[in-house]
């Protein structure tokens, strides 16, 4: 096992006790850590699918409420998801180097950040849409059901926060099967939920556009129950059982968490955002372009799931390599993970391409929205492969601990490269005439090739040079200061 850990700009010792398999067993290694978290991800976002479609039959104004309501709420709960982060390589990087002991301690630690802030971001989300009120002409009855939505989903930002806490404790553990079923129960308690709500059923009171919210809240609730008991009983935790005990927090303790977490949370959140506005400054060119580019981002979104299910499974498999000093390892799992998102991505654009018509059908039957929605899909062909390959390099460096490379590119690539590109194409500022969508698409693509340039250039580095970044480091420190405090009490 490494014994001695050096700050970025020095050499890292590798492992004595390394063994690298091949590429088709760590592929299927990967793959295996792989699938539950990518059917987690697609019962996740058909919660968000069934609250549009129910709010829709409620009526218009109800849908437009939950939609005023989750575009601020989508970006407060990233953030959230985007901390806990931290929790999974933290959690696998002391599986690898065999300090399992020391988990329940990290993730007391985690959990007790991460509720606090669950707590100040919904006090923030639920003061939102006051901004709405300050502005002229909005219906007065779309505002209070946003209002009301974004309360409702407020309350429950504790909960939203335990249940990706949790969700990163078993998969930085190597258990992702569970991520699909909490997953999947979730989804089976919203539908109901939601009709009792949104519709007045079973004697609850008739909330339309708001009870998406109240069902969303309990839902996650009883699910973060559901897990709790889970994780207490499970005989897999049993080495390393959590919520036992409570533990003494320091203030270097809070710092280290936060260097590395909340790197991580700007960076999701500022992507999100970049997104949200994109959609924002396309209205000016009429409905149709809006609804042809929201056709293409939603079709993007479900495939990019995938790299996205891959990066994860990277994470936990680089962070327990780097734990255990295996540098050879945590090189033939990126490898491995690049070799299965470019399979992916073959496969998806194979059907894109070929899908194109079919797939636009399924949205709207709309001519104009139809033509031009196919037009954006060939743009999304060409999106997904830099998209791929950025997520999961931004998976191998979470491993790495690198947040800081992760917030700083994300800067670069999207408000540097990308909005730029994309604003001065889309409204004519350096061409003969506004591209509109299709001008802000090649700014995506332009920022993802430059966001997915710069990560591999980050990793080629960090693997040529077997250095590590300074919160990996820290983190590592920490804990070689806790194995020698144990070994003195013991003594």
């Amino acid at each position: 096992m490494q014994t001695n850990i050096k700050p970025e700009g020095f050499s890292a010792s590798i492992a004595d006790d390394e063994f690298v398999p091949s590429y088709t067993h760590d592929i299927k290694r990967t793959f295996k850590l792989f699938w539950p978290i990518f059917l987690g991800q697609i019962a996740t976002t058909a919660m968000s699918v069934v609250d549009t479609v129910m709010s829709g039959i409620a009526g218009p104004v109800q849908l437009a409420g939950v939609a005023i309501g989750a575009s601020f709420y989508w970006p407060a709960v990233l953030f959230l998801v985007g901390m806990s982060l931290a929790i999974q390589p933290t959690v696998a990087q002391l599986r690898g180097a065999g300090r399992s002991d020391l988990i329940a301690r990290k993730m007391h630690l985690a959990t007790i950040i991460i509720l606090i802030t669950s707590v100040i971001i919904g006090a923030i989300v639920c003061m939102l849409p006051l901004f709405y009120k300050l502005m002229p002409n909005v219906d007065k009855e779309m505002v209070r059901v946003g209002q009301g939505y974004l309360i409702a989903v407020a309350v429950g930002m504790p909960g939203f926060a335990m249940f990706n806490i949790l969700r990163g404790y078993w998969e930085g553990l190597g258990n992702t099967l569970p991520s699909s079923i909490f997953g999947i129960i979730a989804l089976i308690l919203n539908i109901p939920l939601n009709y009792i709500f949104i519709f007045g059923k079973f004697g609850a009171p008739e909330l339309g556009g708001i009870g998406c919210g109240v069902a969303t809240t309990i839902t996650i609730y009883i699910t973060v129950v559901f897990m709790l008991i889970y994780i207490k009983k499970a005989k897999y935790f049993q080495n390393c059982r959590i919520y036992e005990q409570s533990y003494p927090i320091t203030w270097s303790e809070v710092k280290e968490f936060l260097r590395f977490g909340f790197p991580l949370a700007l960076s999701t959140t500022i992507e999100v955002t970049c997104f949200s506005l994109v959609a924002l400054l396309l209205s000016p060119f009429g409905p149709i372009t809006v609804a042809a580019h929201s056709i293409a981002m939603n079709v993007s979104g479900i495939v990019f799931m995938i790299p996205l299910a891959i990066a994860s499974a990277t994470t936990i498999r680089v962070g327990e390599a780097m734990g255990a000093g295996h540098w050879r390892r945590a090189h033939r799992t990126t490898m491995g993970a690049l070799y299965l998102g470019l399979f992916f991505y073959i496969l998806s654009f194979v059907a894109l391409y070929f899908g194109n018509d079919l797939i636009i059908k399924q949205y709207t039957d709309d001519g104009e929205v139809f033509a031009l929605g196919s037009i954006l899909l060939m743009f999304c062909t060409a999106y997904l492969f830099p998209d791929g390959l950025q997520v999961i390099s931004i998976g191998v460096l979470r491993g790495f601990k690198d947040s800081k490379t992760i917030f700083i590119i994300t800067i670069i690539s999207y408000w540097i490269v990308g909005m730029p590109i994309g604003y001065t194409l889309a409204y004519g500022l350096i061409v003969d005439e506004p591209m509109a969508a299709q001008g802000f698409w090649i700014g995506f693509i332009c920022a993802l090739t430059c966001a997915s340039v710069l990560y591999v250039a980050r990793i080629i580095y960090l693997f040529k040079k077997r250095v590590l970044p300074r919160t990996f480091v820290l983190s590592s420190s920490e804990t070689m200061e806790q194995i020698q405090k144990d070994a003195n009490h013991s003594s």
